[in-house]
């Protein structure tokens, strides 16, 4: 079954139809109670993060810098409320790690890849203030522990709506400090892991080169 998606996405890549992928997340307003606190299945230990090449990173998925410009993309300022630097990581047991720029290219690239959190690597994300106007980082966090906000207003790199906040309560808080963000909804890790892969910019072709089909 895998092996036919894949197939049809190399498909659509060369067709250019990767906007068939739309926001597939989108369904209905607000998040349900059970999604952000349904338990979560304990993959194996924790490997420790690496450092964030924040200056001259690029992402393993998308291949754009980590860290988003201060002065923008080509010349153009950053919309108020963007989040930058939804930033992802996998370690792995050798020391070794992949850097993502946003969340959603580090769940794209695992789905392409096959690689899952467990004793030999751990997925990292990094959090983000709850605080409306607020883009401050809150540091690297196991992606297993976090609680995802997907809103279809939230503006972050990638154009993929998603940020991750230290838990169900903050993710609470998030919304309700931002009456803008539109539809949303609350993901844990292990929901969006089912869900991949997960609408972001250039989906289709970026899923066929990283599996193999382009």
């Amino acid at each position: 079954m895998k092996k036919d998606r894949r197939r049809l996405l190399g498909g659509m890549a060369a067709l250019g139809l990767g906007s068939l992928f739309g926001p597939v997340l989108a369904t209905g307003r607000g998040g349900s109670k059970d999604s952000d606190t349904a338990p979560q299945q304990d993959p194996g230990r924790v490997q420790p993060p690496a450092a964030v090449p924040w200056q001259e990173g690029r992402c393993a998925f998308c291949g754009m810098p980590i860290a988003t410009p201060k002065d923008g993309w080509r010349g153009k300022k950053l919309p108020p409320g963007f989040f930058e630097r939804t930033y992802a990581q996998i370690a792995f047991a050798d020391g070794e790690a992949l850097h993502f720029e946003s969340l959603a290219c580090m769940f794209n690239y695992a789905y392409a890849k096959g690689l899952a959190d467990g004793d030999d690597s751990t997925f990292y994300v990094m959090t983000v203030e709850a605080l409306p106007g607020e883009c401050k980082r809150l540091g690297l966090v196991p992606a297993r522990q976090a609680t995802y906000v997907w809103g279809e207003r939230l503006m972050t790199t990638m154009k993929a709506h998603l940020v991750a906040v230290p838990g169900p309560r903050k993710a609470a808080e998030f919304v309700r400090n931002r009456p803008k963000v539109g539809r949303y909804h609350f993901y844990t890790y292990r929901q969006l892991l089912d869900l991949s892969p997960l609408p972001e910019a250039n989906l289709v072709p970026l899923l066929a080169k990283h599996s193999g089909l382009l």
